[in-house]
């Protein structure tokens, strides 16, 4: 390393798992040209430890030319969309694109998002898209638990027990402020300060001060709630997937919510502005049906009741207004590919059944 380039930017967010764009010769240390549009597609062998990158820096296949008469889907998300489980030929995008094609033989797909994203970096994956291209259906492919936590910190899993800083937004005043920064945009505007910043100021901590408090929840065991568990996520800061099942609701929880919400509203208002349709997908686990009565669950010494009425009344909150496309499990206990591929069926079915999979009418303004 030459001492010009040291120290080395500490850079917001991340794309594909492991993609090592930012080493490849001729790329700066965000992986952007001077526009701020992802160069990952210029990695000669087009692929990484993940698999195929695309031309915005995220797992799935690089698009090929676009014709006049193509109905462009795009699809943002967070590990269902990267599906690290899926063969390097036969990543999200080509799945849902071989499903689609059964209705409209003109459907193309681009996956825009990666493990550990929320919506706030899928907001900013849609708006670097826009910035160049054109798609007539964007289907956000959420999971709420993990999502609502994921929007709400300055920090996410980059990767698997690996936490990253990461852009998001404030909610404020009944909207969102922000963003903290794009994605891999320096989080330091100095040397200086990437060099000294860390030593005096943790970030994710800054951050976190400014949100509501946490509940801490109870010291011993609520009454009249079996079974009770010992879980390993620190309920006591509603940072993880048991987040939205707590009952009373706290606090930062509906901060996180309200977060999502608008966050949700925004992507839809730019999909619009762009002559494009907005779709939720939400695809509950079977797991999510195990637990169908309230449960005690501890942490640390700290006692919260997890209610599914609670995680219900979270989702429909969030979607009240999108009415979201969901797939409720179907039985089945296929392994990857399969499972995807019976998912992404699933879900082209419901997309014609919905009249999506035409371009949207154009709306021409009276004189």
């Amino acid at each position: 390393m030459r001492w010009r380039d040291w120290p080395r930017p500490v850079l917001s967010g991340w794309r594909a798992s492991m993609n090592p764009v930012a080493n490849q010769p001729g790329i700066n240390q965000t992986g952007l040209n001077q526009t701020g549009i992802s160069q990952a597609g210029t990695n000669p062998a087009g692929t990484n430890q993940a698999g195929p990158i695309n031309q915005y820096g995220w797992r799935g296949q690089p698009s090929q030319q676009r014709h006049y008469d193509d109905f462009v889907v795009v699809l943002t998300g967070g590990a269902a969309v990267e599906c690290l489980a899926c063969a390097p030929d036969e990543t999200s995008d080509v799945i849902l694109e071989r499903a689609l094609r059964r209705y409209n033989p003109n459907a193309r797909v681009v996956t825009l998002g990666s493990t550990g994203y929320g919506q706030d970096q899928q907001y900013l994956a849609l708006h670097e898209y826009f910035a160049r291209e054109h798609a007539d259906l964007v289907i956000d492919w959420a999971f709420p638990a993990p999502d609502v936590p994921a929007n709400t910190f300055r920090s996410g899993p980059e990767q698997p027990g690996k936490l990253a800083l990461k852009p998001t937004f404030a909610y404020v005043n009944n909207d969102i402020l922000g963003p903290t920064e794009m994605i891999g945009w320096p989080i330091y505007s100095t040397k200086l300060s990437t060099l000294l910043r860390p030593l005096l100021i943790d970030v994710d901590r800054n951050w976190t001060i400014l949100l509501p408090q946490p509940d801490p929840g109870a010291s011993s065991p609520p009454a009249g709630v079996q079974p009770r568990e010992h879980v390993d996520e620190p309920l006591e800061q509603q940072r993880g997937e048991w987040s939205i099942w707590l009952t009373p609701r706290p606090a930062r929880v509906s901060y996180g919510i309200d977060l999502t919400r608008a966050l949700f509203r925004h992507m839809r208002e730019l999909s619009q502005l762009r002559g494009s349709r907005f779709v939720v997908l939400l695809t509950p686990s079977p797991a999510d049906a195990q637990t169908e009565t309230p449960v005690a669950l501890e942490h640390a010494g700290h006692w919260f009741v997890a209610d599914p009425a609670a995680r219900d009344a979270a989702i429909a909150q969030l979607t009240e207004g999108y009415n979201p496309i969901t797939l409720p499990p179907d039985g089945t206990r296929d392994a990857p590919p399969e499972a995807e591929r019976r998912i992404m069926a699933r879900l082209a079915e419901a997309l014609q059944r919905r009249d999506l999979l035409t371009p949207p009418p154009i709306v021409r303004q009276r004189h």
